[in-house]
């Protein structure tokens, strides 16, 4: 899944090439659209601004009330930018949005959201309203993030980093790598830990999305081995590169997501099982 660093990257790029246009196409399939956006004519317009918040991206038209086009990749979107006359990666047929202006096309190819409303109304969105401090951001508010991880203390450690609500733009990556470099196990307690440990975590965090925002291979560790990018993530099975125990992976309850940890390093005791998943009982025909 996309994380902060890419959307961030994504909207440089498309900033780079949209901002100050005049739109001279669009082109949007299957959009959620608001009353006061549909009227709006997009066509004509200019770009006013390309903004990302964590996971999400805007895209800002100078239209009377200012309409925004709101997408979400989750595991399958992806911007692109061609120049007019450039042939694309991927047929025409599978972009669910296209802008164009007279010196590039920026078509999205499988985002799970899009969505065009005005900027009134994204203030009140029920997702975007909520999110939390974006970790990437110059003025990243860490008290405010702290705060927000408090909010909820009966989780763990890891559940409440992917929680866009506390800290928008924390990916499993930078999750698991971040409580590995803060000696953390991924099951504390948020209740156990005190603000100088969380601050540590997110400070991880932090400094390693922000390291990534430059569009090369994404990393956590830097100045080594080029092939071994990561400390722990998708390592399981794999000696660790500090103390040499075996890298492992384990489930959190109510989250499809799991972590990679180095027992030693992180002090992990106890990895709860995950609930099973209930069998799927299917009646076959009988043969003729």
């Amino acid at each position: 899944m996309p994380e902060g660093d890419t959307i961030f990257r994504t909207a440089v790029v498309l900033r780079r090439v949209l901002a100050g246009q005049r739109v001279t196409g669009f082109e949007i399939t299957a959009p959620k659209v608001s009353g006061a956006a549909r009227g709006e004519a997009i066509v004509g317009s200019l770009v006013d601004a390309v903004e990302s918040n964590g996971k999400h991206l805007f895209i800002t038209f100078g239209t009377p009330q200012r309409v925004v086009l709101h997408t979400h990749m989750k595991m399958s979107g992806s911007w692109h930018v061609y120049r007019p006359d450039e042939r694309w990666w991927e047929p025409e047929s599978e972009a669910r949005v296209v802008i164009r202006t007279e010196h590039a096309v920026a078509p999205c190819f499988h985002p799970p959201i899009v969505e065009l409303l005005t900027e009134k109304e994204l203030g009140l969105h029920r997702v975007v309203s909520r999110l939390g401090p974006d970790i990437i951001r110059d003025d990243f508010d860490m008290d405010d993030a702290i705060g927000r991880i408090r909010s909820d203390e009966d989780r763990d450690i890891a559940t409440a980093l992917l929680d866009q609500h506390a800290i928008s733009g924390i990916g499993n990556v930078f999750k698991v790598e971040a409580l590995f470099l803060a000696r953390t196990s991924p099951w504390a307690q948020v209740r156990d830990l005190d603000d100088a440990k969380l601050r540590e975590i997110i400070e991880q965090a932090r400094r390693l999305i922000r390291l990534n925002r430059d569009g090369r291979d994404r990393r956590t560790r830097f100045g080594l081995n080029a092939r071994e990018r990561m400390w722990v993530d998708e390592g399981a099975g794999l000696p660790g590169h500090v103390c040499g125990t075996m890298v492992e992976s384990g489930w959190h309850p109510d989250e499809v997501r799991k972590s990679w940890y180095c027992r030693a390093c992180q002090n992990v005791t106890t990895v709860p099982r995950p609930a099973p998943v209930p069998a799927m009982h299917v009646r076959h025909r009988d043969r003729p």
